[in-house]
């Protein structure tokens, strides 16, 4: 019989290999339970199809992440009567939409819904004969404090509102990222002329975010020989990267493609206040 079931220890191996069938859609969610990165109130809820085989997976945490067949993903928005607040639904589109319009008559109503945000990957492959000749460097702890208002205006012009209202934390987050050795920037002239993040990073793959170019320094190719050198630097180490983008943001598309990535599927978020 089909069932709704909390992630225990022992279901860990079987998710990760079913999230592992799409890994640039599943990458955040499989490195949330690889890394057992799990807050206060997270869980991870699975559905066993009538055969006991897991087909469906949904993060419930600061976003709700969802992926699955139909029945799955109806049984997963019947959970969000229960889940806590959150501030996005977030993943492929077809299931964020599924599970969207089935729970949308008890969750509040959106701030923003980011109907379309193409995926994109490259591989090594694809960066094969290209040179980026950009100086760039993983950031480190002494440039937080200049990096924390890149991004947060970074996010503000995404998702609206300043994340640094939180307090601390945003800053705490972001210094957590660069001592990881997952924040990375370029400087021109001493100037911080382009940075970006890993996200998370599973089955080979790592998920780019927080693409940003300061507004006076755009239009000058400090971006596509950044984040092509940068590739270059990240696949040393993974088989491939991956990230969404709005599908409205044609420039940033435009550098994405130029560097090489290619349209890989879709994402879509529906952002709350």
């Amino acid at each position: 019989m089909s069932r709704l079931e909390r992630l225990a220890p022992a279901g860990v191996a079987e998710s990760l290999a079913y999230l592992s069938t799409r890994p640039h859609d599943n990458v955040y969610v499989a490195w949330v339970i690889a890394t057992r990165r799990f807050g206060a109130g997270d869980e991870v809820l699975l559905w066993r199809d009538g055969r006991d085989r897991i087909a469906g997976l949904c993060y419930f945490g600061p976003q709700i992440v969802p992926c699955g067949d139909d029945a799955a993903l109806d049984a997963f928005a019947a959970a969000c009567r229960r889940a806590r607040p959150t501030r996005m639904i977030v993943g492929p589109r077809r299931a964020v939409e599924r599970l969207w319009q089935r729970a949308s008559a008890f969750l509040p109503q959106p701030a923003a819904v980011r109907a379309s945000q193409p995926l994109y990957v490259i591989d090594r492959a694809a960066l094969r004969g290209r040179t980026f000749d950009a100086d760039v460097a993983r950031a480190t702890l002494a440039e937080v404090d200049e990096i924390v208002p890149h991004s947060a205006q970074m996010i503000a012009g995404e998702v609206g509102g300043d994340p640094r209202r939180a307090g601390a934390d945003f800053r705490a987050r972001t210094a957590r990222i660069v001592e990881r050795g997952w924040w990375w920037r370029y400087r021109v002239a001493g100037a911080l002329a382009f940075m970006c993040n890993v996200g998370s990073a599973a089955f080979g793959t790592a998920q780019l975010q927080g693409v940003w170019t300061p507004p006076g320094l755009r239009g000058r190719g400090h971006a596509t020989h950044a984040l092509g050198a940068i590739a270059q630097r990240l696949l040393e180490e993974y088989a491939s990267l991956c990230l969404y983008v709005n599908d409205f943001n044609a420039p940033a598309i435009a550098l994405y493609e130029r560097v090489g990535f290619a349209r890989a599927g879709e994402f879509q978020t529906i952002l709350f206040d």
